[in-house]
């Protein structure tokens, strides 16, 4: 269980992440990419964003490549956003929780479909 600091703090890195990559990530290049989660360390010095993506595959590709070559830039405007002693080291990654999630629902709705026809 973290402390009410540490939840408070991720709550803002997450709004404030947010808001920095509909900065950075035009829709039409890079596709939708959202925020799921953000964890920090408990010594608050690594973040790590959870990230989700809707569109293609290659818009995805193209997104993490940005992120990895434009990281140190949007940490440092989250660390003039988000004012700490010491600003958290960020890494992003690509969450695919919803993507597995939405595959088992429809491997579940073929199962129902093929019990319910008449053999």
């Amino acid at each position: 269980m973290q402390s009410l600091r540490h939840q408070r703090i991720r709550k803002v890195l997450k709004r404030e992440a947010g808001g920095l990559l509909r900065q950075h990530l035009s829709i039409e290049t890079y596709g939708l990419v959202s925020v799921h989660e953000v964890f920090v360390s408990g010594d608050l010095k690594h973040a790590k964003v959870l990230l989700g993506h809707v569109g293609s595959v290659t818009q995805q590709k193209a997104a993490s490549v940005y992120l990895s070559t434009h990281r140190g830039e949007i940490q440092k405007e989250m660390s003039c956003r988000v004012v700490m002693k010491y600003s958290p080291q960020v890494k992003f990654s690509f969450d695919d929780s919803i993507e597995k999630g939405n595959n088992v629902l429809s491997i579940i709705d073929e199962l129902e479909d093929s019990d319910d026809s008449p053999s």
